[in-house]
Order: structure tokens, then sequence, then C-alpha cells
């Protein structure tokens, strides 16, 4: 079988279980959002809501996608993927608007302190597995500002939504905490750099937490069958929200967790300082065309 045909094989593979286990969480909630909703192309009106036994398929491209760590402020490692490959399905279940992702990186190349080294190799995975393939968890979530209004705002007037990818699910926290993603959400990716040049580099490097991605066109309500999804680095956090002292990066969301909202700071993050992921992948739906409504 040819290596083309190998890779699809595997990722719509991984994709199939992945999905098996979100159909398991029954219908979509009731409760307020943000959803995906679909509809035929050219259609009117808000559409229906995409139930987890029906996922809306989606699959496309990018081009170079770069994650940057920082392994101390004077030494930092740029893993670089000349394009991707992704292969995914939106739907909602209690915890409203989810997606699952399949990413594959093509040619990975590194770069330590900006310079190329050809004799050292890396590759990403997860769990021990390097095939560059990661698995993702998305989330449908609003753009925070870090003020309490904002966690009670219905309908939604000044936030945008963007989808926040984990490994694992955000749970509903006593009295909604300020919940933390960076660290404690578990391993997001793992990279393993090999090969005489790299020197004391060598090893598998866990990268912690999870990641925002923003996603174009934003409207509420604005059907289309393609999204363009772009992930940027995260800046520097207020000092202060909601009477926690907070410190680094990071990126301000909330999103609904069963029985309100759940406000988080989402980043990424390895053991020594920060990490990021850029780049920016073209999706279109197989069938249908989608958008996110708040009812």
């Amino acid at each position: 079988m040819p290596t083309s045909s190998r890779v699809r094989a595997l990722v719509l593979s991984l994709l199939a279980t992945m999905l098996a286990g979100s159909v398991m969480a029954g219908a979509a909630s009731a409760e307020a959002g943000p959803f995906w909703h679909h509809r035929a192309v050219g259609g009117k009106g808000e559409g229906e809501k995409i139930e987890p036994k029906a996922p809306e398929n989606f699959s496309g491209s990018g081009g170079v996608q770069t994650f940057m760590v920082e392994i101390t402020p004077s030494l930092t490692i740029e893993f670089a993927s000349a394009a991707t490959q992704v292969k995914g399905a939106f739907f909602n279940n209690e915890h409203q608007g989810q997606a699952k992702i399949v990413i594959f990186y093509q040619k990975p190349e590194i770069k330590i302190n900006g310079e190329k080294r050809s004799e050292c190799k890396i590759a990403v995975g997860q769990q021990g597995q390097f095939n560059d393939i990661l698995q993702l968890k998305g989330h449908l979530a609003w753009k925070w500002n870090g003020n309490k209004t904002q966690l009670e705002e219905a309908p939604q007037r000044e936030q945008t939504w963007g989808i926040a990818f984990t490994q694992t699910e955000p749970q509903e926290q006593s009295g909604r905490p300020l919940l933390d993603m960076r660290t404690g959400s578990g391993v997001f990716a793992e990279i393993a750099i090999t090969g005489r040049s790299c020197g004391a580099l060598g090893g598998i490097l866990p990268i912690m937490g999870s990641e925002v991605a923003l996603p174009s066109p934003r409207g509420l309500g604005e059907f289309t069958k393609r999204l363009t999804i772009r992930t940027i680095p995260s800046g520097l956090l207020p000092h202060e929200i909601l009477g926690n002292e907070v410190e680094g990066q990071g990126l301000l969301q909330h999103l609904w967790v069963g029985g309100g909202y759940q406000p988080l700071i989402l980043g990424l993050t390895d053991a020594g300082g920060a990490a990021s992921i850029t780049g920016q992948t073209e999706i279109e739906a197989a069938q249908q065309e989608m958008a996110v409504v708040e009812k």
C-alpha cells in the first residue's frame, strides 16, 4: 500500500476511535451554548444542532505549523512542519459544541536558537508513539476579558467564539473558580529529539496544557462549509483575575460545563517555560454548511 494510503487509513482509524467514545455522551443539551449547527448548503434559518451520533466530518490542510518551546530564557527549540493535513468532526454533547481532530505533520525539522540542525531529528507524538500524528479534543468557548460579568452575560454581545484544544475534558469546578489549563490538563504532545547534533537536548520533551484556535468567519449564525483556523502564541496575562494572582502567558476563555460557565486560562508550557503553536489550517465540511449558534 502506498505511504499516502497508509497514512490516510491510519488517520481515519484514529478519528473513528475518537468519535466512538463521543457517541456515548448522549444527545445535545438544551442549555446555553455555543453550539454547532448545520443545514443543507444554501439553506435558510438556523438549521439543526449537530448530534453526536451524526457528526459533521471535515478535512483540510495547512502550511507551515511551528511548535516553539522555551527551555530556558536563553535556549529555544523550534519544531516546524512544512505542511499539515487534518481530518475531524464537529458535534454537540452535554458540554455543548465539541470537535475531534487528527493532525498529520509532514517533513518536520528542528531549529535550536534559530539554527537549523540537519543531523538532529525530531518527531511529534503522544503516549510514546512518534508518528508525527496528533489527536486533540476541541471545545467551543467564548473569548473572555477576565471579568465576572462576562461569565453571566446572555446573550453574548461582546464576546467571540473560539475552539479550545485539549487532551482532557475540562471539568466543572465547585463554585467555578478560575481553572488553569496550562499545567493541570495533561500532556498535549510529546516531542522526540534524536541525533548526534542534538547534544544534551536529546530525549523526549513533553508539552503540557492546551491551545486556542481562532476561526474565521467568527460571526454567530454565519453558515459556511469552509473555516480558517489559526493558532497564535499566548500573551501576558493580567496580574489579577477573579481575585487570583496570575502570572505568565495564557489566553482567557470560558465554556459551558453543564451547570454554568467555567472560566479558564489556556496555554502551553514545558518543564522550563512557555510553549506555543503557530499556524493556519483551511478546513471544509464533507456535506453540509455549519455555523456557531448560541442557543
